[in-house]
């Protein structure tokens, strides 16, 4: 193997990768203020957080429940979700729209920035609406959109472990 191409190896070796994470109708309830990797509780979350540790080259953004994204380190009150169940919860076209824009910013400035290689998405279609069209991404986008919770948090295990 010549130099050049060893360098390209180390280069997309040291490179990163993004995860983000969904909103969860499961929530810790302490009443003081949490990182949002913390506060929020699906199974998700719980996921990543099981194989954060050991894994130093995954970074993490969280969807809030106004749908727009924020650094995992990000201290996050205690609001309770709306409504009984989760999957019955409705979004408006317009909060969507607003979300859309101040996330791609977001996207933007974390992709741009030269240091990922790929982006695991883990959420649902509904809420991935509220990031930009992954296309414009120009990065390895993954995100699995068959099968149930098991098989998407299997994938993102997965993923995190490098499998």
């Amino acid at each position: 193997m010549n130099s050049e191409n060893l360098d390209m190896m180390e280069s997309l070796n040291a490179l990163k990768r993004l995860l983000v994470l969904g909103p969860s109708f499961r929530r810790r309830k302490d009443p003081s203020p949490l990182q949002a990797i913390k506060r929020f509780d699906g199974l998700f979350y719980r996921v990543a957080r099981r194989y954060l540790d050991s894994v130093k080259d995954v970074d993490v953004l969280v969807m809030k429940d106004d749908l727009t994204l924020v650094d995992a380190r990000t201290l996050l009150p205690f609001n309770p979700p709306e409504g009984e169940t989760w999957g019955r919860q409705s979004v408006s076209e317009n909060a969507v729209e607003k979300a859309r824009k101040r996330n791609e910013t977001v996207l933007n400035q974390k992709v741009k920035s030269g240091k990922y290689s790929e982006v695991f998405i883990a959420m649902g279609k509904k809420y991935a609406e509220a990031l930009p069209h992954i296309s414009m991404l120009n990065i390895k986008v993954v995100f699995p959109t068959t099968g149930g919770p098991g098989p998407k948090a299997r994938a993102l295990k997965e993923w995190m472990c490098g499998e």
